[in-house]
């Protein structure tokens, strides 16, 4: 919490929560216009593919490392706390269809998504607040281009083509830990865990895995170019506006996938 936002706490906390309220209103303004000028330029396909493909290199292939070690780390996590509880009520048979069934529909496009806006959102936002704060985005508008063709397309195509591939990789990553979870601490077979799988888990999940991907993708690029174009000031502002890109970019994330997951849960199977 900064001084600003600690002096309006103990003055009053309508204070504060208005000055947040009053933030995120204009910040998702922002965020609108860059949506609309950002899709004006798709629907002409205006789009420069080659500064495209680095942003994907920079988005998808340097986030696998990163994107292995979280996914490993959660699927064990989560499929032993599944087996030790499934285990004690005699459903080590359900082990994999639970395990696959979170993974598929939440947790691996989650996981990639948190690391997206970890990794590359904070440098997003980092990199366009820089060039605004040296007046280098105003240049752009000097010479007649436009940032959000310039800046914002090649990062969201970026996004959009390698965000699912993260997605899955991080599923299969999950399932795998499992898999081995279920095989050491509830003695079920790869192929009893499989079966499960395949016995719970329907077409429309992986529906949903990728619209949450894709979903995921947008706020994340949306938010952290929308406060990077939109922050000046000085060096504290930079630091400022990564943390804002962050927390944002995650809390409407959460936010969104608790709505799709509503819109699209079918009740017991």
């Amino acid at each position: 919490m900064q001084a600003s936002d600690a002096k309006k706490l103990a003055a009053s906390p309508y204070l504060l929560v208005e000055d947040w309220v009053s933030i995120g209103v204009r910040l998702a303004g922002q965020v609108g216009i860059v949506i609309a000028k950002t899709f004006y330029y798709l629907l002409r396909l205006q789009i420069d593919w080659q500064e495209s493909i680095r942003q994907a290199y920079f988005i998808g292939v340097k986030s696998f490392l990163i994107v292995s070690l979280t996914a490993l780390f959660t699927g064990l996590a989560m499929s032993l706390q599944i087996a030790i509880q499934l285990v004690q009520f005699g459903g080590e048979s359900a082990i994999g269809g639970v395990v696959s069934l979170a993974l598929i529909r939440q947790i691996g496009p989650i996981t990639a998504a948190i690391i997206v806006a970890g990794r590359v959102g904070s440098s997003i936002a980092a990199e366009l607040t820089t060039m605004n704060v040296s007046e280098q985005i105003d240049a752009l508008k000097v010479m007649r281009i436009d940032p959000i063709k310039f800046l914002v397309v090649p990062r969201f195509v970026g996004a959009m083509m390698m965000m699912p591939v993260l997605s899955i990789y991080a599923m299969f990553i999950g399932i795998f830990a499992g898999m081995v979870i279920a095989l050491v601490y509830a003695d079920v077979s790869f192929g009893v865990f499989l079966d499960s799988a395949k016995a719970m888990v329907i077409d429309q999940d992986f529906f949903v895995h990728f619209l949450k991907a894709f979903i995921n993708a947008a706020i994340v690029i949306f938010y952290s170019c929308a406060i990077g174009l939109n922050t000046r000031g000085g060096a504290a502002d930079v630091g400022n506006a990564v943390t804002r890109s962050v927390v944002w970019s995650m809390t409407v994330m959460f936010i969104v996938n608790y709505i799709v997951t509503d819109l699209t849960y079918e009740g017991p199977r």
